[in-house]
């Protein structure tokens, strides 16, 4: 018989049991919180412990679905329910799983709810589509890929690419994502510092061309369960609409330096979002594949 609670912290083990074995069999393993990072988000003030949804057979988890009250956006309330994990050979828990997720929002007066998903994630989009959540849009691009598809034995960057030593040259990146994000210098600044003060950059680079200035990095996820090998390449292709045709390489001088930064920090494999969804083409024609996520959407 199925049990069903609601959070509490001595559930935290299983949870992540359960995520890393259902994730092992989908052909695009996410990032998701470490034990750690979750503590201090379910720890903060006005989280909800009802949000939380597990499904037990016996003393074994065998679904959790998490939701939340976001905020209002043109006077309508969100919540969001992230991805159902279902432990294989249960997927009967699925439905109820996911209808107590939405009468709780409901009942906290939620009059839309959204989530996301990518093709990739197990049979999440068919989950959504089937709850009725019927609005939906493309958000972004992903790839993770090998860093010896870009690795060269002679690299040298060339003298438009150059590295921001960091925590020296932090302004330099700073600068950058100021101008081309219109966030509050200090936001900014708090940002990158505590990238700094956990150890998270690993390397960064600004790419000049033509007028512009594109800018990356690379980023640990400390917060997140350990993928071994993998790191986050962040990327800002600044490019003039009269300057695209350069597109491609500016992607490609980027990415080729912060790949051989990956590798000399023991890293293999790089996950990168693109969120200019129109130029996914020219990143395809580079040999990167590409997999979309798209937001859905449901009004109750």
């Amino acid at each position: 018989m199925i049990e069903f609670k609601n959070y509490n912290e001595s559930l935290l083990d299983d949870q992540i049991d359960l995520v890393k074995d259902v994730i092992q069999n989908w052909d695009w393993v996410i990032w998701y919180p470490n034990k750690e990072s979750l503590q201090e988000s379910y720890s903060r003030e006005g989280f909800s412990p009802e949000t939380r949804h597990y499904a037990y057979d016996g003393e074994k988890l065998v679904g959790f679905l998490s939701s939340t009250i976001e905020r209002k956006i043109d006077d309508v309330l969100f919540g969001s329910i992230h991805i159902p994990f279902i432990r294989k050979d249960y997927e009967h828990v699925e439905e109820e799983l996911v209808k107590k997720a939405i009468n709780t929002l409901q009942t906290k007066g939620a009059e839309a709810i959204r989530s996301f998903a990518m093709p990739s994630w197990g049979n999440t989009i068919q989950i959504l589509e089937k709850h009725g959540f019927k609005e939906k849009k493309l958000l972004s691009y992903a790839t993770m890929f090998s860093v010896n598809l870009l690795m060269k034995e002679d690299y040298k960057n060339p003298e438009h690419v150059a590295e921001i030593v960091l925590p020296k040259d932090d302004y330099k990146l700073v600068e950058c994502i100021v101008k081309e994000s219109k966030q509050p210098r200090e936001v900014i600044e708090r940002y990158i510092d505590k990238l700094i003060a956990d150890d998270a950059l690993v390397a960064s680079t600004i790419v000049y061309n033509y007028g512009d200035a594109s800018f990356g990095y690379l980023a640990k996820g400390l917060q997140y369960l350990e993928m071994p090998g993998r790191i986050f390449l962040s990327f800002v292709p600044v490019v003039k609409k009269e300057n695209m045709h350069f597109f491609k390489d500016i992607i490609k001088d980027g990415f080729e330096f912060l790949a051989q930064k990956a590798k000399e920090a023991g890293y293999d494999t790089l996950w990168y979002e693109a969120r200019d969804v129109e130029n996914v083409e020219l990143y395809k024609e580079l040999g990167f594949k590409m997999e979309p996520t798209y937001g859905f959407t449901l009004r109750v």
